[in-house]
């Protein structure tokens, strides 16, 4: 089964989701502020000592605000037991983004044992349920329009679920209010067999 992105108490998903997303956006890195002062000329010589142009604070490469526009959609699906692999294979290989302009990282996920980690406590998570396994499909894109041009404008409410699927879909699309960038960064390539 593919590595999975740990999933933790609902108040501390969005800021890690957000934490993740920004290693990956250089454009949100401060700018360095480069140069020395002009070497100061011998004694002897007379010249007036230069003018050194008023130290300034180091300017954002884009204002720290531009992530404001970004998106992180979480999709919870209940999938029937035995059916994980027909899932994930239709995931990986029929669930294309054709444009990956927009987005950011999008990651096919699946909850971790509560017994393993007795402090989860997301209400939703049944790790242990008889009629389905839970995944949680979380992608970050650039902004709003970039996932509805690729993917939210195909969701359609009324259409039936997949054969394997236990239940519709549910969605939540989450708007930063703010963030922290780590020392880690995300993977470099897709994971093997995904499209």
């Amino acid at each position: 089964m593919r590595n999975t992105v740990q999933l933790l108490d609902r108040r501390y998903l969005f800021p890690v989701l957000a934490a993740v997303s920004l290693a990956i956006m250089p454009s949100l890195a401060w700018a360095e502020v480069a140069g020395t002062p002009p070497a100061t000329p011998p004694a002897a010589v007379a010249v007036p000592a230069p003018v050194s142009p008023a130290p300034t604070a180091p300017t954002p490469a884009a204002t720290a605000n531009t992530f404001d526009q970004a998106r992180i959609i979480v999709v919870e699906w209940k999938i029937k037991k035995g059916h994980e692999q027909e899932f994930l294979d239709y995931w990986a290989k029929k669930s294309v983004v054709s444009d990956r302009t927009g987005l950011v990282a999008e990651f096919m996920t699946t909850p971790e044992s509560k017994d393993k980690y007795p402090w989860i406590s997301w209400a939703s998570i049944d790790a242990n349920s008889p009629d389905y396994s839970a995944f949680y499909n979380i992608g970050i894109w650039k902004q709003a329009g970039d996932y509805v041009g690729q993917i939210g404008k195909y969701i359609d409410l009324n259409r039936p679920s997949l054969p394997f699927e236990a239940d519709k879909r549910h969605r939540v699309l989450l708007a930063p209010a703010e963030w922290r960038i780590g020392m880690s960064s995300l993977p470099t390539k897709d994971a093997e067999g995904v499209k």
